[in-house]
């Protein structure tokens, strides 16, 4: 084994400053230290570069290890006494460099613990093209990171997880987007194991007793975060090739996998593909690039999904289409299905050279599902849904913590904090602005051009800005872009419309929101694509103008004064506004009859202007209660959400009415049968807790516990809830014992997110238990804690034992998930908790690298929790 070691190679290591563009003169070092002080903690230095991997992997998912061999065919664009790579808990049993016909011994030395190494060569090499031969072998991962095992119902599957920085727990190479490879392939397998990678399979030969070797095509240029190695006993699902369209000249094989038995819940997904990919095509007039696409269903799986070129894998839950999948589970396979093949073209076709312009995959990821799905489905209001989305960004955004979407990473340890809401939601939130702004047929044609112009390669963000300025002749287009990807914070547009003589004015003026409690300074400006809508007579009208300087003056061409004017038409732009009070009073009179996104919008910031005291108690009741009977169900949605937050903002302050006035405005809704009544009957249940609506969820989740009939997967968390907060032991026996039966992903997460409704405080500890051991999935051992976390009859106790034992909490959650953890914390909603969750990171911060952000995060909500807390609850006191 020669991890860690050190060898006379080393004593040629270069030192000093190590900058990507550029190495310096050598320095000898012998020691451990030295490595240290040199290792590049982020970007690997320029001056080698991958050409070609060959990669041979032997893997047996039922044992406990698997081993490796890969030749790297390399670029050195100068002399070199060695090279940094990495290679992550790898036991290297062997290491040559070959250059020429001339092979030499050289050096592995493990330096950090996000596995950068050190390969020291036995003297210098000149700038010339080498390769590396490595041979290792490696423990299957136990946190769902790199090369890991699944057990499920008596078979055992193996996994890569290669995203962002797990390939090198599996294979040694450059694991960074920007350095991407062509990878010819081959892996051994116990004869009769289905062995899924990025390519199509061109060979099967037999290798030792009982096993075969499979040999796999070669791969276009690829980064290392996007390859895929899956073995096990899967159930394949094989569909039509996808034939040739006017884009593409070749048929693309379609397949299928998941775990024995679950082969037939692939349908719904299999069959949304092949006109998904149509539309894909032809938006982007550029052709799916691979050679065939896989879809597969991991049993275990850290995200949702990852984009693994050509074979995209997902956790179960958000794949598999069961008998029970409710209208909410059916729209979000959809939409994690577009977002997981708008990726074949955003990140994997044209990558990212660096982690901290990941938006330019995750945000067109995003912003493809609505574009996408609106086409498939003009009726299913995909675009409400990016408007609601776009306001899950816009709550973290509201932090002086956060990040701007296109942030500075300089460590690997800080990676993974790049993967939020920031990135996802405000990623395309801004590129919908635009698209709304400049329009479709403008902006859509522009990232075909863009995408053909670096396919195989990679582009950052201001090669972005320059390329869709000039394929859309809008230079605006990229200073837009610029503005809202590298500034923190959402804009507040502050607009009043005054009337005389003439054309009535428009006034506007910009500034970034703050809330209530928070150290922001708001004097920030923006270019801001604003549009405003407003009614004359019965004619819908709409003015857009650019916003550059913090105020301007529009004139509206209406020949009549404005009795309601809503600043963001369409929900289109990445902003908040305010009006004078009587704007929010005309607005709130005709909030239900307003189109969903802007109803969305509206409503968001009414609650936002609320949170800043901008806006009085009974003046944000007059836009919330219409919210409540608004006929769109996603507004609904966000509705409850609202009225939830602001019942337990006022707790016992709230006056009778307020509950009374909520219950009032949702029995004003007629029955609908459809996402809508799921939502008003959870609502009833948990929020109001009224009793008939408990015992319809207890009603309609019986026939499940007991074996007979099914239950909508939209109703299981609420059901849940109900169940362990009211049944005992029983109940809770019953629920672990269908979770078993039933061998549903999705039902076994609504368990992870209910179980800490129980009442009895032993249940507690047994739903802690669970936790810390992982029972359900490392995944599902987070949405334990923040299930217990949120039950303030168990918060303190569950605090208690996560501070006691917080290693083995850590180790229980996927590794990528640790960062995280300090977001637990926020459900005390009091900052005087924020010297413990201090401590408690102080001591145990290094065994959750990245933590930081999410600490300054949970640290600055804690803070303004309280402070707006005592302002709500003052509010309704005075009104």
């Amino acid at each position: 084994m020669m991890r860690h070691l050190l060898a006379a190679g080393l004593a040629l290591l270069l030192t000093g400053c190590l900058q990507r563009d550029a190495w310096t003169a050598a320095v000898p070092a012998a020691s451990a230290g030295d490595l240290a002080l040199a290792a590049p903690t982020g970007r690997l230095p320029a001056g080698v570069r991958p050409i070609t991997y060959r990669a041979a992997l032997d893997l047996d998912p039922r044992e406990p290890r698997f081993s490796g061999r890969v030749e790297i065919d390399i670029e050195l664009d100068r002399p070199v006494p060695g090279l940094w790579l990495h290679g992550d808990d790898l036991d290297v049993s062997s290491i040559t460099i070959t250059a020429g016909r001339e092979t030499l011994a050289a050096t592995w030395a493990e330096v950090l613990e996000t596995g950068v190494v050190w390969v020291g060569f036995p003297r210098q090499l000149e700038a010339r093209q080498a390769t590396l031969t490595i041979n290792y072998n490696a423990a299957f991962n136990a946190s769902l990171g790199g090369l890991f095992r699944v057990d499920a119902q008596g078979k055992t599957y193996a996994l890569a997880k290669s995203e962002s920085i797990e390939a090198r727990r599996f294979l040694p190479g450059f694991d960074e987007p920007g350095l991407k490879a062509v990878f010819e392939l081959s892996i051994t397998v116990p004869e009769g194991m289905q062995a899924i990678a990025n390519t199509p399979e061109i060979a099967r030969v037999p290798a030792r007793h009982g096993f075969e070797t499979i040999r796999f095509a070669p791969t276009r240029p690829l980064s290392t975060y996007l390859l895929s190695t899956a073995v096990g006993d899967f159930d394949k699902v094989t569909r039509a090739p996808l034939p040739p369209n006017r884009v593409r000249n070749f048929e693309v094989p379609l397949a299928g996998y998941a775990r024995a038995g679950k082969g037939a819940e692939l349908d719904f997904a299999l069959n949304l593909t092949p006109p998904m990919m149509q539309i894909f095509e032809e938006m982007l007039q550029q052709p799916y690039p691979y050679e065939k696409l896989d879809l597969i269903a991991a049993p275990q799986w850290p995200s949702g999904a990852t984009e693994l070129a050509a074979a995209i894998t997902y956790r179960e839950a958000r794949i598999l289409k069961g008998p029970n999948a409710g209208p909410a589970l059916v729209r979000a396979i959809k939409e994690i299905h577009a977002h997981e093949i708008a990726h074949m073209w955003f990140g994997n076709l044209v990558t990212p050279p660096w982690w901290d312009d990941l938006w330019l995959k995750e945000g067109f990821a995003v912003w493809s599902e609505t574009a996408v799905l609106s086409v498939m489905e003009p009726d299913g209001e995909h675009e409400v849904a990016a408007v609601a989305d776009g306001l899950k960004a816009m709550a973290l955004d509201s932090l002086s913590s956060a990040r701007a979407v296109a942030s500075p990473i300089g460590r690997n340890e800080d990676i993974r904090n790049a993967y939020d809401a920031i990135t996802y939601s405000k990623g395309q939130s801004i590129i919908r602005m635009v698209d709304h702004y400049f329009t479709p047929g403008r902006f859509r044609p522009a990232l075909g051009r863009y995408i053909a112009r670096y396919a195989d390669g990679e582009a950052n963000s201001a090669d972005f800005y320059a390329a869709i300025a000039d394929a859309t002749g809008k230079p605006a287009i990229g200073e837009v872009f610029r503005d809202f990807v590298t500034r923190q914070g959402v804009p507040s547009i502050e607009a009043s419309v005054s009337c005389g003589e003439g054309e009535p004015q428009l006034a506007l003026r910009q500034s970034r929101y703050k809330p209530l409690g928070s150290v922001i300074e708001p004097d920030a400006r923006w270019t801001v694509p604003v549009c405003v809508a407003w009614m004359e007579g019965a004619k819908r009208r709409e003015t857009c103008t650019l916003l550059r300087e913090q105020t301007a003056s529009v004139r509206l061409q209406s020949r009549s004064c404005p009795a309601v004017i809503i600043p963001n038409a369409q929900g289109a732009g990445y902003y908040r506004f305010n009006l004078p009070p009587e704007g929010w009073r005309a607005l709130g009179a005709v909030f239900a009859g307003l189109p969903a996104t802007e109803a969305l919008a509206s409503l968001d910031s009414a609650e936002a202007a609320f949170n800043a005291g901008t806006l009085s108690g009974p003046s944000y009741l007059g836009v919330l209660l219409p919210a409540l009977v608004h006929p769109d169900a996603t507004v609904l949605a966000s509705g409850l959400r609202a009225a939830d937050s602001l019942l337990r903002q006022t707790g016992d302050a709230a006056p009778a009415s307020l509950r009374s006035d909520i219950a009032a405005a949702l029995d004003a809704r007629p029955a609908s049968g459809d996402e809508a009544d799921a939502g008003m009957l959870s609502f009833r249940a948990l929020t109001l807790e009224f009793p008939a609506a408990r015992a319809e969820l207890r009603r309609r989740l019986a026939p499940l516990l007991n074996g007979a009939g099914g239950l909508s997967s939209d109703l299981y968390i609420p059901a849940l809830r109900i169940a362990f907060e009211e049944g005992g032991t029983d109940a809770f026996e019953k629920v672990l014992a269908a979770r078993e039966r039933l061998d549903d992903a999705v039902f076994t997460q609504a368990v992870a997110d209910a179980i800490g409704a129980v009442g009895d405080p032993a249940l507690a500890r047994r739903a802690e238990d669970l936790m810390f051991t992982s029972a359900f999935g490392g995944a599902a051992s987070s949405s334990i804690a923040a299930s217990l976390m949120s039950n303030p009859q168990h918060r303190e106790e569950t605090w208690a034992r996560l501070k006691a034992d917080f290693p083995a909490f850590l180790s229980a959650v996927p590794a990528q998930s640790r960062r995280a953890t300090p977001r637990l914390a926020r459900a005390f909603c009091d900052a005087g908790r924020i010297p413990e969750l201090d401590a408690l990171f102080a001591a145990h911060g290094a065994e959750a690298p990245g933590h930081e952000q999410a600490l300054a995060e949970a640290k600055e909500y804690l803070t303004l929790c309280t402070v707006q807390a005592e302002a709500a609850r003052a509010a309704f006191e005075a009104g």
